[in-house]
């Protein structure tokens, strides 16, 4: 047990410090210097390693250590389009009368709020999590549990995506996603699923623009 609870923490530790942006792509990682950094032994490190690897967030080099990995720019737009299809999706299932959906308002609007506060005071990483914990929200009202767990599965790996672009391109205003969530708010409280699809649909659009414009694709 003991071991499982370490190996957790390292994980939770390192995976934390990837999607803030905090170990950016191309550092490389020593088990020995993060086993002393955390103040544990190897092998919940070398677990901890083995598990991000399976996900997609680092490689082990035979020798070298191991490597931060980047998201390519294709992977970025692949799942932003995932999104847009959810999105597309729930809003579509909205329109039948006799199936039962609830959103909460307040809460969405709390999320749109935060990415406000966010922008106000330059905290990035509180805007990017909000934004997507709003699309959750929306995709959480379906009930199906298979679609909100295929989220989760990659909403981490595009606040990763979104840190590490933001800190390569200072000179970049990336404060930009939030007339999405706030006119998708907007369509729902009067109900206007069409308006609700046709902005989620401008998503992947813009973003490839985006990253046309400033040569990051």
């Amino acid at each position: 047990m003991e071991k499982k609870s370490l190996v957790d923490t390292a994980y939770l530790l390192l995976r934390e410090r990837m999607i803030r942006g905090q170990l950016m792509p191309g550092t490389l990682l020593s088990e020995n210097e993060l086993a002393e950094q955390y103040q544990m032994s190897r092998t919940p490190i070398r677990h901890a390693i083995s598990r991000l690897e399976s996900e997609g967030y680092v490689a082990s080099l035979k020798n070298r250590g191991i490597l931060v990995k980047e998201m390519n720019g294709k992977i970025f737009l692949d799942l932003n389009e995932q999104i847009q299809s959810m999105l597309f999706y729930c809003f579509e299932v909205m329109k039948d009368p006799e199936r039962e959906t609830y959103l909460n308002f307040a809460s969405l609007s709390a999320h749109v709020e935060a990415q406000k506060t966010a922008e106000a005071e330059n905290d990035y990483f509180r805007y990017v999590e909000h934004h997507f914990l709003f699309m959750r929200e929306v995709i959480q009202s379906l009930g199906n549990d298979v679609m909100l767990t295929t989220f989760d599965s990659f909403k981490d790996r595009l606040c990763m995506y979104s840190m590490v672009r933001f800190k390569l391109t200072p000179h970049i205003k990336h404060y930009n996603a939030i007339g999405i969530n706030r006119d998708i708010l907007a369509a729902l409280e009067r109900q206007d699923y069409n308006a609700a699809q046709e902005v989620a649909m401008s998503m992947a659009r813009l973003s490839k623009e985006r990253m046309l414009a400033f040569g990051q694709f």
